[in-house]
Parts: C-alpha cells; structure tokens; sequence
C-alpha cells in the first residue's frame, strides 16, 4: 500500500497516568489519535519509549511517514525552561531531561516541549473558546489547579519558564497547607484534593451529607460528578463548601483581572465540567461588580471547548507557529455542497440519511434521533466538541421542534441555534466563521 503525501502535526500530551497523541492537520482536524498508559514509576528512557510507540500508532493508523510530518509539540506537567529542558515534573519521572534535544535528535524535526496546562490554553486560543481573543488567562480546576496565561498573543513563560502557576498564587496567608509546601494557595482551597479534606474534616466533626451514600463513608475520593450530585441535590454541606471555593476563585480573579486587565478567562479541567454551572456565574458577576473596573468592560468568563484534546493541539499549535505553511492547502471544516439530486455532499461524499458534523468537523450518526422532537440528550450530543452555532437542517417537508429541556440547554450553554431548510442551512454554514456544528435531517 502507497504511503499518503498529506502533511501533519503529532501533539503528545505527556501524563502521569497516559501519554495521548494525535496526528492534526495544519489547520487542527486530529485525523488520528491513540493513548498508551504511562508505566507506574517510568523512568525517562521508558517514559519516551511509550512517546514512541504512541508515535508509530498515529503514523501506522492513516499510513504515512515521518517525511510526512511538519513538526512535533509535546506538553508535560511540569516546568520547562525555554530551551525546552524539562526543569521540573512532579508527578513523572522527566526533571532534568532535555527533551527537546532528545526530540529532535532522534525524529530529525521541529520539536517544541511546554508546559501542559501553558499549551492547553493555547489550544483554546487556537481553536476553541479563546479564538478571537489575543489576552487570555487560563485556570483549570481539577485534582489541582493548572493556569496559563496568553499576553499579546504570546505565552507568559517568565524568566525560568516557571510562570502562571496560577494555582500556587496564595489567596489566604493564614489557610490550609498546599502540596506544595506554602500556605493558602489557590488550590489548596478550590482544588478537588482541597474539597475532599475539606467534606471528610467536615463529617468527621458530624455533619450530614449525600456524599456519603454516593461515595462510601471512608470518602477515599470524592469525582466531581459527585459534586455536582450533591449540588443538585441542594446538599447543605456540599453547597456551603463550594460556595466558598467558587467565591475564593472569583476573588482570585478579580486580582489577576487587576494585575493583567484581560480580554477572557476561559476555565476548563474537571470540576468546571462537572460544576460549572454553579462556579462561572459567581466568578461573572464579582467581575462585573469589581468597583476598581467600574468604567471598564468586565472580560468575558468561558468554559473552556476542546477537553481532552485542547493539549495536544495545543502543542500542535505551538510547533506550527514556525512552520512554512504557505504551500498547504487545509481546511478545518469540510465544505457542504447541495447536489442535484438534493443530496449532501461533505467532501465528496454524499450523504441521504440523518447526520452531523460536529464542532471538531467529524463526520457522524446520530445515536439516537426520533422527529420531530430534538431532545435534550441529542443536542447533548450534537453539541459535544462545544459550538458557537448549530444549525439544524431540515429537507421538504421535515419539521423539527426543540423539546423544553433542550432549549434550556442551548441557553445555558450559550449556543445558537438556527432551525433552517436544507439549502440555506448549507449556505449559512459554509458563511460561518464560528465554531460551529450542523444537523442534517434528510
């Protein structure tokens, strides 16, 4: 079989637990993926031998050759310095590699070695909810608390590559001990391991909660799923504890809004996810009430878009910055085409069943799908890589409704939708320069 021609980028993403990889066009389509689990206490040469052969699958999965390849970004949690020396990674064993070089040397390629959470930022700036902003600060709640910070368009790296550890920032001189080993850092209050000291304290002192029936009385660990249970289900123990996590990270907020005045905060990792609807409403509206920026626009408050895949393209988007792309031709969206017979074309291939594209410009099926009622769960589903737009087409004499709950959703989460026939639902689409997903029903 002939080796393709296309061109791409790898992204790795480096973590303790697997090393993810996606092949991505120049203009951020992942035309492949693959994860390879990290070995429990790898040491570097096992650590970049699973690089490799997360490598070799992107490659060997869409048949083509490292001649193929424009670049290679890599993100690890940890310090790097800007040489691309890995100063410092808590959780896996690469301080002190130089990564870049070993990179380099061995795939005779443009490497570039970040920061993870640096560069899912720039993944967001690139693709997702960041995309038309050039001032952007990053926090990312999750077990800890990831921050970045994008100035001008460019990373704030700081003189040792050690800046915008935005979770180390201490919100409270006299709180809680962080991991880090200071006192009252950011997410020694807001992160997940915070929450869960702060629930187990909580309930050995004898205070009630659902946490407990959902999770086991030892509480060993407590997902943010389970927080967001127990948000709905209006616990007073949970709702008082992230209460006053959400108001610390709004208050964080107003203080780095004072010290960078910028454009967005765009939140992400997996309490944002799983709460989110409780957190970014407090963290909006202490922005907006903030007196000292009383004449001045509040900047937006987004969630994050891209998941999992914000870092690799990220890395991507970082290792493409130098590359000479002027001979490539790519698009990120296919372009939808009416054919005579009334049949959609994406790519050259036609379509005359129910479908969609989604907002990372994959083609699928949907799940399910009964008309003409678009439920709660399709448009879950619909709008799953995080839309500016969707649009719903609709051929002669199809008729579709919203149920309730769904147009509930679309608000919630800030998504236009456009009901639309066929042929203008097309044209819209091809127009939009959004993030967008449409639906076709044929």
């Amino acid at each position: 079989m002939a080796i393709k021609s296309e061109k791409y980028f790898i992204g790795i993403d480096v973590g303790g637990t697997k090393v993810y990889g996606g092949l991505v066009t120049p203009a951020g389509t992942i035309a492949a993926q693959h994860k390879e689990p990290t070995p429990l206490h790898a040491n570097p040469k096992q650590i970049l031998d699973v690089v490799e052969k997360v490598i070799q699958e992107l490659l060997r999965t869409r048949n083509v050759s490292l001649k193929s390849i424009l670049g290679l970004g890599v993100a690890v949690p940890g310090i790097v310095d800007n040489t691309g020396r890995v100063v410092i990674t808590p959780n896996i064993d690469l301080s002190g590699t130089d990564l870049k070089k070993i990179l380099e040397k061995k795939y005779k390629m443009r490497v570039v070695v970040g920061n993870d959470v640096n560069l899912g930022v720039l993944g967001e700036k690139w693709l997702g909810s960041g995309r038309k902003a050039q001032n952007i600060i990053g926090i990312f709640p999750g077990t800890g608390v990831g921050g970045g910070i994008i100035v001008k368009g460019d990373f704030l790296t700081g003189h040792q590559g050690a800046a915008a550890e935005l979770g180390h920032m201490c919100v409270n001189p006299k709180g809680p001990q962080c991991t880090c080993g200071n006192v009252g850092c950011l997410e020694a209050v807001v992160g997940r391991w915070a929450i869960e000291r702060d629930i187990r304290e909580a309930v050995k002192k004898g205070s009630r909660t659902i946490i407990t029936d959902l999770v086991g009385e030892k509480l060993q660990q407590i997902k943010s799923g389970m927080l967001a249970k127990a948000l709905k289900a209006k616990d007073p123990l949970v709702t008082r504890i992230m209460t006053r996590s959400a108001e610390t990270l709004a208050s964080a907020c107003v203080t780095l809004n004072h010290v960078f005045n910028t454009e967005v905060f765009i939140f992400g990792g997996g309490i944002i996810e799983a709460c989110g609807d409780f957190i970014l409403p407090r963290i909006e509206r202490a922005l907006k009430k903030d007196p000292f920026f009383k004449n001045l626009q509040a900047p937006k408050v987004l969630a994050a878009k891209l998941g999992d895949d914000a870092v690799i393209l990220g890395a991507v988007a970082a290792v493409r910055q130098g590359a000479d792309l002027k001979a490539i031709s790519s698009a990120y969206y296919p372009k939808l085409k009416i054919m005579p017979s009334g049949k959609v074309s994406v790519n050259a291939t036609l379509i005359d069943k129910p479908f969609y594209l989604r907002a990372d410009g994959k083609l699928k099926e949907p799940e399910e799908f009964v008309p003409p009622h678009i439920t709660h769960d399709l448009v879950d589903e619909l709008t799953k890589k995080g839309p500016d737009t969707l649009f719903i087409a609709m051929g002669k004499k199809k008729r579709l409704v919203f149920s309730p709950k769904a147009t509930r959703y679309l608000k919630k989460k800030k998504i236009t939708a456009c009901l639309l026939p066929v042929i203008a639902a097309v044209k819209a689409y091809n127009a939009c320069e959004e993030r967008k997903a449409v639906f076709f029903y044929l």
